[in-house]
């Protein structure tokens, strides 16, 4: 019993650990770019000598690597979050947004670092969009909006996707600088993923 509770105690010591790491390196890879910066500056800022640091990690690749599965793993969770009963389609969707849209501000640094990434570092168009697009799918059909749209659950997960890339890439990567409000932006998303970009006839 008291080896487990040791174990269990060393396995959280370990992740707190690699979270630390994990966040200097973000700050690091963030000032001085990916290919810049060294495991000997992210050691630095994270209070660690370098060789102590590839205790944890063997490169800054494997560190990357670290970064983008926390990410995914951060967004992935809104999905799982509680949702109120009796939400229509719309506050159940600008409810998920703006859940996503909190991590998007909170791990701001993170995601530029994988939009400055030079072409050699890129994942495939897809391969870091799909395990999104799988799950916002199939919360679509959760949510019941087989009966509002017109094409497949997965056709407008990608609309919904492209939508939120177009309106919130050029704040993440600098273009403006006013941070968007989450309840506010997760409502225009919506808006406009549901009734289109086009004005009402009259309107």
């Amino acid at each position: 019993m008291a080896a487990n509770t040791k174990s269990a105690r060393r396995a959280r010591e370990i992740e707190h650990t690699r979270r630390d790491i994990i966040a200097a390196a973000e700050q690091v890879f963030a000032e001085a770019g990916f290919h810049e910066a060294t495991m000997q500056a992210i050691a630095r800022e994270a209070g660690f000598t370098a060789a102590s640091l590839y205790t944890y990690f063997a490169s800054k690749d494997e560190i990357f690597q670290a970064i983008v599965e926390d990410l995914a793993g951060a967004l992935s969770a809104t999905f799982d979050a509680h949702f109120p009963a009796g939400l229509t389609l719309e506050q159940r969707l600008e409810l998920l947004l703006e859940r996503q849209l909190e991590v998007v501000l909170a791990r701001r640094q993170a995601l530029r670092i994988l939009f400055d990434l030079g072409p050699q570092r890129r994942c495939e168009p897809d391969e870091g969009r799909l395990p999104f697009l799988r799950r916002m799918a199939e919360f679509l059909e959760r949510s019941g909006a087989a009966e509002r749209l017109r094409c497949p659950p997965e056709e407008a997960a990608r609309v919904l996707l492209g939508i939120l890339q177009a309106t919130t890439l050029p704040w993440l990567l600098g273009g403006a600088t006013a941070m968007p409000d989450p309840a506010r932006h997760s409502a225009r998303a919506v808006d406009l993923f549901l009734r289109g970009v086009a004005r009402p006839a009259g309107g």
